[in-house]
C-alpha cells in the first residue's frame, strides 16, 4: 500500500532486488535505496531486506538529505555490504539480535562521523538549535524559547528551521516523543503510552506514530 512517513529511509537488498514505486506510478528497481522524508511510495521485494530509518535532523539525517534533489534515489555507500553481511549472519543464526544491534550501530557510527565531516547545516544558528533539542530532549520547547535562543522571530525561525531540515519544527517534537516512547510499548498499554507521553489517546499516538515511521507501533508491541 502506498504510504509516506517523516523517517529518512535506508533500505538494503539482502537478495533480489527491491522494487519501489512511486506515486505517479513509476516503478524503479535498486539493490540499495534512498528515500527522502515524507515522499509518498510503495515497496516490495521477494526475499528480506535491511531497512534503516533515521531522524532528518540527526547529523546521518541531514546527510542523507543533502545527496540528492530527488526524493527517491538509487544510493550505495562502502558499508553497505557490511551491513549486508551482518543482517544475513542475522537471518542465518549466526549472530543474536543483540549482537546484530551492536555491530550496526558500530557500522552507522563510522558512518556518523563522515556525515559530521561533510555537511554541515547552511545556518549555524540551526545547528546549535539542533544541538540543543538533544541535549533538552526530556521536555518540549516552545517557538517562543526556541527562536528566542536562536535571535529568530518565531516566523523566521520556523521558515529556517524546515529549510535546513526538511521537515518543521512540529515534526521534530513529535518525533523526539514518539522515539521517547518505545521503550514503553512492551511495557504497557498504547493508551497508557500515547497519555504518558502528551498524546490525547491511543488512536493519535498511533496516527503520529505512523506519519513517522510508516508502521503501526503494534507492530512494536507483538516483536
Amino acid at each position: 500500500m502506498p504510504h509516506k512517513h517523516y523517517a529518512i529511509q535506508i533500505s538494503i537488498s539482502l537478495k533480489s532486488k527491491i522494487i519501489i514505486t512511486k506515486e505517479n506510478g513509476e516503478e524503479l528497481e535498486f539493490n540499495n535505496f534512498l528515500i527522502k522524508s515524507n515522499i509518498t511510495h510503495q515497496l516490495s521485494c521477494g526475499e528480506q531486506h535491511l531497512l534503516l530509518l533515521f531522524y532528518p535532523t540527526s547529523s546521518i539525517g541531514h546527510y542523507l538529505n543533502q545527496l540528492s534533489n530527488n526524493g527517491i534515489t538509487e544510493y550505495n555507500h562502502p558499508i553497505f555490504e557490511q551491513l549486508k553481511i551482518c543482517s544475513i549472519n542475522f537471518l542465518e543464526k549466526r549472530i543474536d539480535f543483540k549482537r546484530t544491534v551492536f555491530e550496526i550501530r558500530c557500522l552507522l557510527s563510522a558512518f556518523n562521523c563522515e556525515c559530521e565531516n561533510e555537511n554541515h547545516y547552511k545556518d549555524n544558528r540551526i545547528k546549535e538549535v539542533i544541538e540543543y533539542l538533544e541535549n533538552n530532549i526530556n521536555r518540549i520547547i516552545s517557538v517562543k524559547e526556541i527562536s528566542e535562543r536562536a535571535h529568530l522571530s518565531e516566523s523566521r525561525f520556523l521558515h529556517l528551521f524546515k529549510e535546513n531540515t526538511g521537515i518543521t519544527y512540529r515534526k521534530v517534537q513529535q518525533w523526539n516523543r514518539i522515539s521517547k516512547s518505545f521503550s514503553h510499548l512492551k511495557k504497557q498499554s498504547l493508551a497508557e503510552t500515547a497519555f504518558q507521553f502528551g498524546f490525547t489517546d491511543s488512536a493519535h499516538y498511533s496516527k503520529v506514530f505512523k506519519q513517522t515511521f510508516g508502521f503501526n507501533p503494534k507492530l512494536i508491541q507483538k516483536s
